[in-house]
């Protein structure tokens, strides 16, 4: 499963930390909505407005710390046609309660349908693949460009 067909430039940023100032700290549901505005703009959204509520509601639940500095916000849900993705970068880093109390660096956001659980768990199991490579979290933190992080997800 190849990672570029589900991410595109568009939907990569390279300075989430731009986003907040200390008037307006980063919190979790603040980082959460920063990923669907990038995930809104895909074609295969349906309804923006409901993507963001369901994405928003599933992280407050239970969000989706996978540790040393990555979260994975996801949901599976009738508001995306077909799997897409988004990927955020904090230089700084974000306290947003994980568990590990390691700052969150990369966020990696993921919405597909609900009756298409194959694809799901095969993007999730590819993406666990290239991150546990040597490295390769750092290579993507340190990317200048979206087009490297691009490469670097992809393989």
């Amino acid at each position: 499963m190849n990672i570029a067909r589900f991410l595109t430039e568009e939907r990569i940023l390279l300075d989430l930390d731009d986003r907040f100032t200390d008037e307006t700290p980063p919190d979790l549901d603040t980082v959460v909505e920063r990923m669907t505005d990038l995930l809104e703009h895909s074609s295969v959204i349906v309804n923006a407005t409901k993507l963001r509520q369901e994405l928003l509601n599933s992280q407050r639940r239970e969000p989706s710390f996978l540790g040393e500095g990555l979260f994975l916000p996801h949901v599976r849900t009738l508001q995306a046609r077909r799997l897409v993705i988004a990927v955020a970068i904090s230089r700084a880093g974000l306290d947003l309660g994980a568990h590990d109390e390691i700052p969150i660096r990369l966020v990696i956001a993921m919405v597909g349908p609900t009756y298409d659980d194959k694809q799901y768990l095969q993007f999730y199991k590819r993406l666990s693949e290239r991150l546990g490579h040597e490295g390769a979290i750092e290579r993507v933190l340190s990317a200048e460009l979206p087009g490297e992080v691009l490469r670097e997800l992809s393989g």
